[in-house]
């Protein structure tokens, strides 16, 4: 009997020792990777963009998707501009902190105002801050002029002071 009184104790000693490390993050399946800092992941479409004379403009006069996964960022967009084509397509890595986004692009290329396109396939490296405000994320992209991104769990909003602002709806 006396065996058993001690199985049983030892048998509670464990779970609840378990159940601890399992609440702390500890073993036992639970993960240990660190779910705090900002999170940009998903698939955006750009649904209209808004000049700075206030014209809206949608598709097909502008069409535009981004697509964050956990280290990459893939931009496509076309847009009309005078009545002739402009478009930008990119491929970079990126790192996300609270204080600091960095890019290195690997691919990019850019047909402005009907001039033919032109690509880089030479490695560039860009950090810009990070500000954090009312669940945001914000900061502009240190590459190739791009506008200040405004990123929340819905989409993102993509400012050129004076130029346009784009309105991306999160898909996913």
């Amino acid at each position: 009997m006396k065996t058993i009184h001690t199985f049983v104790a030892t048998l509670a000693l464990a779970s609840s020792a378990a159940i601890l490390c399992a609440g702390m993050g500890f073993g036992f399946g639970a993960s240990n990777a660190s779910t705090s800092g900002p999170k940009i992941e998903g698939t955006y479409m750009l649904e209209y963009r808004e000049t700075s004379d206030g014209k809206k403009i949608v598709a097909p006069e502008i069409v535009g998707m981004l697509s964050y996964s956990k280290t990459t960022r893939n931009f496509n967009v076309y847009w009309m501009s005078g009545g002739k084509p402009s478009s930008i397509s990119m491929v970079a890595q990126y790192t996300l902190s609270e204080k600091e986004y960095t890019e290195d692009c690997m691919y990019y290329a850019e047909n402005m105002d009907g001039k033919g396109i032109t690509y880089n396939t030479a490695a560039t490296h860009g950090v810009s801050p990070v500000t954090m405000k009312d669940g945001e994320i914000q900061f502009t992209p240190a590459l190739h002029g791009e506008p200040m991104l405004s990123i929340s769990k819905n989409g993102m909003i993509a400012t050129k002071t004076g130029v346009f602002t784009d309105h991306w709806k999160k898909i996913d």
